[in-house]
């Protein structure tokens, strides 16, 4: 059976801050006297186990992006293995210590859970999935892919939203037929006007549009976000997404219809955007 002990053990080898940061918890814990009610003297230092999770759940969210790749897989695999097979005391405290504190430091904005999501064993990622369902709190898009998101080849952005709906792909073969000479040879420039063209089509044409295609569009926009090459996502983030937010500015658009549609991260980008409009606005 795994235990946590494994863990405590050998978390200065995985990660010496982590270590520092678990140290320095158990200290405080025991500087503000929190085993003094216990009247046993074999459990005097037994620091909870679910409160330590907890702080190293907080601590790690905290310090992520300074942990390599390895860190990381041999901290989360080894607290998979405890949820799998370990101790019911210490499953329960993986789950409602550990990977609770990653999803609130998530939902504050602290952290982004996306990044380190296929890192997490599958039983941690079925936990959190069915914690968000219990809370009735959105399951992000990428949180529905069972592999991270394919690498996307440079081009994606126009590959993806001309496969995701017919009316953004005859928009797309319009604005191509139209005369060669009129077209800059600024770079990127045909990838960022047949995004905007697409955006445009979408926007005016969005209540014509089907649920089924519409869910295609923001999917085929998470995917261009999540792994497509710069040029790609500038292309989304600048063009496509302003046109959402202009969309629900005019009246055109409901903002929840697209933000509930959108996934995780052209959400961040359409508020953002909307962000940006706000203050250009108040200036």
């Amino acid at each position: 059976m795994i235990s946590t002990s494994r863990l405590w053990a050998e978390l200065s080898g995985i990660s010496p801050e982590l270590a520092a940061a678990d140290s320095a918890a158990v200290d405080d814990w025991h500087a503000d006297g929190a085993d003094s009610a216990s009247e046993d003297p074999e459990e005097e230092d037994d620091y909870p186990v679910l409160l330590r999770l907890a702080a190293l759940g907080s601590s790690f969210a905290a310090r992520v992006n300074r942990m390599s790749a390895w860190q990381r897989e041999q901290l989360l695999g080894r607290l998979n293995e405890v949820l799998v097979s370990g101790p019911e005391h210490e499953q329960n405290a993986v789950a409602t210590g550990f990977l609770e504190a990653l999803v609130s430091a998530y939902d504050r904005g602290d952290f982004d859970l996306a990044t380190i999501w296929h890192e997490l064993g599958e039983e941690s990622r079925h936990y959190i999935k069915l914690w968000n369902t219990r809370t009735g709190a959105a399951v992000p898009y990428w949180m529905t892919f069972r592999e991270p998101p394919e690498p996307q080849p440079p081009g994606a952005a126009v590959a993806l939203l001309r496969d995701s709906c017919d009316l953004l792909a005859s928009a797309d073969d319009r604005l191509l037929n139209t005369a060669t000479e009129a077209r800059s040879a600024e770079p990127d420039y045909d990838l960022e006007h047949r995004v905007e063209n697409m955006a445009s089509e979408f926007v005016r044409d969005f209540h014509e549009i089907d649920r089924a295609s519409r869910a295609k569009v923001f999917e085929a926009l998470e995917k261009v976000v999540l792994g497509a090459p710069e040029g790609d996502v500038a292309a989304v983030r600048e063009r496509f997404v302003p046109a959402l937010v202009a969309g629900c500015r005019r009246g055109v658009l409901h903002p929840m219809l697209i933000l509930s549609g959108l996934g995780a991260h052209t959400a961040h980008c359409f508020k953002k955007v909307d962000d940006d409009m706000d203050r250009c606005g108040r200036g």
